[in-house]
């Protein structure tokens, strides 16, 4: 699943992250959840409260992870899209074409969103690896300020409901700073 989160993230930068919580007048977030500020990068997203930073991932954006940021089973990938000139559903097609090319890839659909934005999803089940086949679902999403920013959330196949449940949650907190 690290492929995964690799291929999607390529041109991001990771940043310092600042866990912070949610203040009077704020959209309330659903139970088990907390918001996290990236300040180097420039966002805030809710995140699961046991999830933190992973660590390894430099390179590919902000990933979030469970217990600590150790576990690999699942994640939460933000990260900004620099390139301007495709389309949303375009980028999201050449962000995974490597890993399209990778054994045990599926995509499932890609359509655009509301917005001016694209969701693509997948499923992934490297035979390599002793991992559960997994579920992901990538969110290129337009914010207000215009700029463009992916998504990502993924983990095991067995739980499609609870990977939607933390790309939809992370979407409608989603905000630049």
């Amino acid at each position: 699943m690290s492929l995964a989160v690799a291929v999607l993230g390529a041109a991001a930068v990771a940043g310092r992250l600042l866990l912070g919580t949610e203040s009077a007048g704020s959209a309330a977030l659903p139970a088990g959840y907390t918001r996290v500020h990236d300040t180097a990068s420039g966002f805030s997203v809710a995140i699961p409260k046991d999830w933190q930073a992973g660590s390894g991932d430099t390179g590919y954006g902000t990933v979030y992870r469970p217990n600590g940021g150790s576990d690999r089973s699942a994640a939460l990938q933000v990260f900004r899209v620099t390139d301007e000139t495709a389309t949303a559903c375009d980028y999201l097609r050449s962000s995974a074409e490597s890993l399209s090319q990778t054994p045990g890839y599926r995509d499932i659909s890609r359509n655009p969103v509301a917005g001016g934005g694209c969701e693509q999803v997948y499923a992934y089940d490297d035979p390599d690896s002793s991992e559960p086949p997994a579920h992901g679902i990538a969110r290129l999403t337009v914010v207000a300020d215009g700029t463009r920013w992916v998504l990502l959330a993924y983990g095991p196949d067995t739980d499609v409901p609870l990977v939607r449940k933390r790309l939809t949650t992370a979407v409608g907190s989603f905000r630049t700073e």
